[in-house]
């Protein structure tokens, strides 16, 4: 194990060491640039800027997992169960089960992991064994605490799912040092550090960690692999770096839309809930998808809109229209 005392240089050497051994080869950290940077000189730190949006699309999808509509409304449907309820009033465990099992397995709820405690042992445990982003919270009737609960409504293969599939990129899920399930191939075996540069079959990736909740508590460690761009990328504004970043998980995404036309909306939505800014789809003055927004949308560069700027990046996969991703610029 790498202990929290070990100096970082002397960690680094451990990790390259373990990860040479499975044919990966982990380099210490880039020199961290100046992020400032002219339409001339084009942005130093292009890799790091695609890396940082990245990583904030993967933190989004996580904390929807935690926060979003479908967790919200899954643990009302706990608080709410009657026949839960009723059993933990009468202290039925044999009630207490039959009612978590029904919850985790009832059609169109997301449940996939369920335990119910009182006083803080266990009365019933349902779901799969790796899960990811739990919620906590109490159960109560009439007034009165009959116990508490943790949920869960995304396992550790579905979080893997979503982000290969929403930003396009490998990762990997650790426990402590030990790797659960991973899509890059061969696979780190321990997490290497943020920052650092991990090459896999002459392919070289920059690393991000992401430190998550395990159910029903502990920590879970995502590490997030993003390809290094070429030099071109150099030659382009920070800004413009991240909104073409933005712009391919926009594109990854409408790519799996098929016929895309006929869910444009469907893939506005999942825009806007990805990266946390605006999506439209226009052809010419025509509104297909996503409101009204901004009067008029170049097909790049930056928008005032709402008091404050947005960069642009648009693209059209289906002629003559076009999809417009607005996102924060820094």
């Amino acid at each position: 194990m790498l202990g929290s005392k070990v100096p970082p240089t002397r960690r680094i050497a451990l990790v390259a060491a373990v990860l040479a051994i499975a044919g990966v080869t982990v380099q210490a950290s880039l020199p961290d640039d100046d992020t400032s940077s002219s339409a001339s000189a084009g942005c130093s730190t292009s890799n790091r800027q695609t890396v940082a949006v990245d990583v904030a699309a993967a933190r989004r999808i996580y904390d929807a997992e935690l926060h979003g509509r479908e967790s919200k409304a899954d643990a009302i449907h706990v608080q709410q169960d009657q026949a839960l309820l009723r059993a933990l009033a009468t202290g039925s465990l044999p009630a207490v089960r039959a009612a978590v099992h029904r919850i985790v397995y009832t059609p169109h709820w997301h449940i996939v992991r369920l335990r119910v405690l009182r006083g803080g042992k266990v009365l019933a445990d349902v779901g799969g064994p790796h899960v990811i982003a739990p919620v906590d919270g109490v159960l109560r009737s009439a007034g009165h605490t009959l116990g508490t609960y943790v949920m869960s409504v995304q396992d550790d293969l579905g979080y893997m799912k979503l982000v290969t599939r929403f930003i396009g990129v490998p990762l990997d899920l650790y426990s402590g040092h030990s790797q659960i399930m991973g899509t890059l191939s061969p696979a780190p075996p321990v997490p290497p550090g943020t920052g650092t540069s991990v090459t896999v079959k002459g392919r070289t990736y920059l690393t991000e960690l992401l430190h998550t909740r395990a159910f029903p508590a502990g920590q879970l460690t995502v590490g997030l692999f993003v390809p290094v761009a070429g030099a071109s990328s150099s030659t382009m504004t920070c800004a413009a770096v991240r909104a073409a970043a933005w712009g391919a998980i926009g594109a990854h995404l409408a790519a799996r839309f098929k016929p895309l036309p006929s869910h444009y909306q469907a893939l506005v939505d999942v825009l806007r809930s990805t990266t946390g800014g605006l999506a439209y789809v226009r052809s010419g003055s025509q509104r297909i998808a996503g409101g009204p927004g901004p009067k008029r949308i170049p097909i790049s560069g930056s928008v005032t809109y709402r008091g404050r700027p947005w960069s642009v990046y648009s693209w059209e996969p289906v002629p003559p229209a076009r999809i417009y991703l607005l996102t924060p610029p820094g």
